[in-house]
C-alpha cells in the first residue's frame, strides 16, 4: 500500500481534519499524483528532469498538434505508479483564457479514476 500526503484543490496540504494533516491512498492517491504530474512543468524538478508535461516545448505553443498533445498526456498519465491504461483523454484549449482542460478516464489498480483538470498558463 502506497500513501501520500493529502493536497487540497489549490495544491496545498489539506488541513481540513481539524488542522491535521492526513494521508490518502488507493485511488484517490492515484488520481492526485495524476494532478500533480499534469501541473508539473517538465524539468521542474531538479532531482528527476523527465517528470512533468513539456508545456513550453509542445503544449504552449501557437498551433499545439492534438495528436502529439493526446500522445504526451497520455504517455505522462499512464507513467504514474498504479496506472494500468489510459481509457480516454480529450482536451479543449481555450485560447482567450489561455486555459487547457484534460478529461481523462484511466484504469488503476484501484480502479476507474475519471477527472477533468482545469490547466492554466
Amino acid at each position: 500500500m502506497t500513501l501520500d500526503l493529502a493536497l487540497d484543490d489549490g495544491h496545498d496540504l489539506d488541513l481540513s481534519h481539524n488542522g491535521d494533516c492526513w494521508l490518502v491512498d488507493g485511488a484517490g492517491r492515484i488520481g492526485q499524483q495524476i494532478r500533480v504530474t499534469l501541473r508539473a512543468l517538465l524539468g521542474e524538478w531538479f532531482l528527476d528532469t523527465t517528470f512533468g508535461v513539456p508545456y513550453f516545448e509542445a503544449v504552449l505553443v501557437k498551433n499545439p498538434n492534438r495528436a502529439a498533445l493526446e500522445a504526451i498526456f497520455r504517455a505522462r498519465i499512464a507513467d504514474v505508479p498504479g496506472v494500468r491504461t489510459v481509457r480516454r483523454i480529450d482536451f479543449r484549449i481555450d485560447r482567450e483564457r489561455r486555459s487547457l482542460e484534460v478529461d481523462f478516464a484511466a484504469d488503476t489498480d484501484h480502479g476507474l479514476v475519471a477527472r477533468r483538470e482545469f490547466l492554466r498558463a
